[in-house]
């Protein structure tokens, strides 16, 4: 399998290649970025550190992605704190990258890695003339972090939580409560408890925030690792189910919009798109995001059309 990662000089693109090359996901690891001397410096690195495990990777452009069974697009414009600035800039960005990925790899799935996600992936198959199964947004990083709250909550140890959060990958997201097993067992939650957990991410993303300003760095190492879990998946063949942004149509009663929800994942993409039953108060929640993001969706097709 061959993988792309565009941005693979950065923050979250080199990370992820290192996880997906010790991982052995791929045979060959292309990192692109329009900083030529880090990808080409992490290629050399990295090719040295996976060459026991057969695994190959190289510094390229565009043309290099032929190919690709895989692209992960983590490029974008710096984190300003404006949501409608980084929209704006981005979808013109996430066009030209869209345009690169449909002449040389038509038939690659994309992952899209760069926020705000949800409707940068919408940019992505609306730019790309891909079909739906094709575009995949990384939102992986929210229910990781649900899962980590749930357990301090409950005292328990965090790999026995299973939790999932849909909607935006943003402050609108909704975690699902009714989703979480502890040792695969329902588990029920007191309005303190769901308040307190709900209270723990805005306060996690402020001290990432406060550190980001100080580093330049962002959330690499998790992304790393919940990027190569959708690798695995797909190259694994395996039906796995993940929370991820994909296209609407008619699922949650939303079209034309991209939205994290549950899919199921397998070599050609998104299999299937779940559509779980859930909470009253789950579910106004998400009507709430779902007008938040299907806005954005409606800024990206203006740009687009312009």
């Amino acid at each position: 399998m061959k993988i792309a990662i565009i941005g693979g000089g950065g923050w979250i693109g080199s990370p992820t290649a290192f996880h997906i090359a010790t991982r052995g996901l791929a045979d060959e690891v292309l990192l692109i970025d329009v900083r030529k001397a880090w990808a080409e410096q992490h290629a050399v690195d990295m090719s040295t550190a996976v060459a026991m495990l057969g695994v190959e990777v190289k510094a390229g452009d565009y043309a290099d992605m032929a190919g690709a069974d895989v692209v992960i697009n983590t490029a974008g414009i710096p984190h300003t704190g404006d949501r409608a600035e980084m929209l704006g800039k981005n979808t013109h960005l996430l066009r030209d990258i869209a345009g690169h990925i449909r002449t040389y790899c038509p038939e690659a799935l994309v992952i899209t890695a760069t926020n705000p996600v949800d409707p940068l992936n919408y940019a992505t198959f609306r730019a790309g003339g891909f079909a739906r199964r094709q575009v995949i947004g990384y939102s992986l990083n929210d229910s990781f972090r649900f899962r980590e709250f749930v357990a301090a909550a409950k005292g328990v140890p965090v790999g026995a939580v299973e939790a999932t959060v849909i909607g935006e990958h943003g402050p609108l997201q909704v975690p699902l409560f009714s989703s979480v097993r502890i040792a695969g067992e329902p588990v029920s939650f007191t309005e303190a408890e769901k308040q307190a957990i709900i209270a723990a991410r805005p306060e996690a993303f402020k001290k990432i925030e406060v550190l980001q300003k100080e580093t330049g760095r962002t959330a690499g190492w998790t992304c790393a690792v919940g990027l190569a879990q959708l690798v695995a998946a797909i190259a694994g063949d395996t039906g796995e189910v993940f929370p991820a942004s994909v296209i609407l149509d008619g699922e949650y009663r939303l079209t034309g919009i991209g939205m994290g929800v549950p899919v199921r994942l397998g070599r050609s993409g998104v299999r299937e798109i779940l559509e779980w039953d859930l909470a009253a108060d789950e579910q106004a929640a998400l009507d709430v995001c779902a007008a938040r993001v299907g806005a954005d969706c409606r800024s990206v097709d203006q740009a687009l059309s312009a």
